[in-house]
């Protein structure tokens, strides 16, 4: 139980019993921790999550469990620590499958995106946290300003007034997106639902709020971990038809936020930790940028700003290759 407190090993203990292992799970940056238990030949889930607030996960995961969708089962829970032992769903996630079935789980994951944009509406969600929050232009704008500080300025060092032109062109996309609203999971990508007897699980749903309908579609599909190819442009369609009240100026508007988003947020972890592992997703996702900007000809500015500010600056980082490679250059610090 390395790392566990003995306070958090008790509690687990009085659940379990004194022959109860634990191995720590890594590669959660967000502040939680987790470890694989195992208790007389059962595996569970146990989350620490005293740094940050746990009652939005429980609030949501109330809120998904209560409308028939699929969450880990929860066991124990003390809401005043934020520890919860939860349901085992194995190791296998949607990025980890092969390409037939993930394109099966593909289809599947954006039904679910269907389904529950139908279910949770304002009624259903009156009394979560879902529904009392939601994306503005000036909260999608917030997270594109952690792209242009934590990237842009802190790692590639581009001069201010190029930070400038590049800020009024992000502002314009943001203002943009569809003001249109329904339930939003907000990290809807493979890595965060897991292929579990069969099926798709969600993980990571606290942060759920209301947003643009494009929102969880396109996190999915231009997900920056797993590239579908160009069957994204297909089920991107297919998505529209289905909702009816859609066109793909606002998927590839939504797109480009979200992807811009991803970019600062895995230029946040590689500040964080050091680890460059992070910055492996970064190329592919910025080379998204032009199949928005060929769909929707108002992104054609900020798209051409953005690559040319890669082709010419480098700092701690080098992304001038992203076009051809996934593997930036990293500046040894002195």
């Amino acid at each position: 139980m390395r790392t566990m407190s003995p306070e958090l090993a008790a509690w687990l203990r009085s659940r379990t019993d004194n022959s109860v292992t634990a191995r720590r799970l890594l590669g959660d940056v967000s502040g939680r921790r987790f470890w694989r238990v195992s208790n007389g030949g059962e595996t569970l889930i146990l989350m620490d999550s005293r740094k940050i607030p746990i009652w939005p996960w429980l609030d949501i995961h109330e809120l998904l469990s209560d409308h028939g969708f699929s969450v880990s089962s929860i066991m124990e829970c003390d809401t005043r620590n934020g520890w919860v032992l939860q349901e085992d769903l194995g190791t296998c996630r949607l990025l980890d499958v092969d390409d037939d079935l993930y394109l099966k789980y593909l289809d599947e994951a954006i039904e679910m995106i269907i389904v529950m944009q139908k279910k949770l509406d304002s009624t259903a969600c009156s009394n979560s946290i879902a529904g009392r929050r939601s994306f503005t232009p000036a909260f999608f704008m917030a997270e594109l300003e952690n792209t242009l500080e934590t990237l842009f300025f802190r790692l590639l060092g581009v001069p201010m007034e190029e930070l400038l032109v590049l800020q009024d062109h992000m502002r314009k996309l943001c203002g943009l997106i569809s003001d249109s609203t329904v339930f939003v999971h907000r990290d809807f990508h493979s890595a965060n639902l897991m292929v579990h007897n069969d099926r798709l699980t969600m993980l990571d749903w606290q942060d759920a709020r209301f947003g643009p309908p494009s929102y969880d579609v396109v996190s999915l599909i231009r997900d920056s971990y797993r590239d579908p190819g160009a069957s994204w442009e297909d089920r991107a369609k297919k998505f529209i038809m289905a909702k009816g009240d859609m066109n793909m100026f606002q998927i590839a508007l939504t797109a480009c936020q979200r992807s811009l988003k991803a970019i600062g947020t895995f230029s946040m972890q590689y500040r964080k930790t050091g680890d460059s592992k992070f910055l492996g997703h970064v190329p592919r996702t910025f080379r998204y940028l032009v199949d928005y900007s060929r769909i929707c000809p108002q992104l054609d500015e900020l798209v051409e700003k953005t690559y040319n500010i890669l082709d010419e600056y480098s700092g701690e980082i080098d992304l001038r290759d992203f076009r051809y490679s996934n593997i930036p250059g990293v500046r040894e610090k002195q």
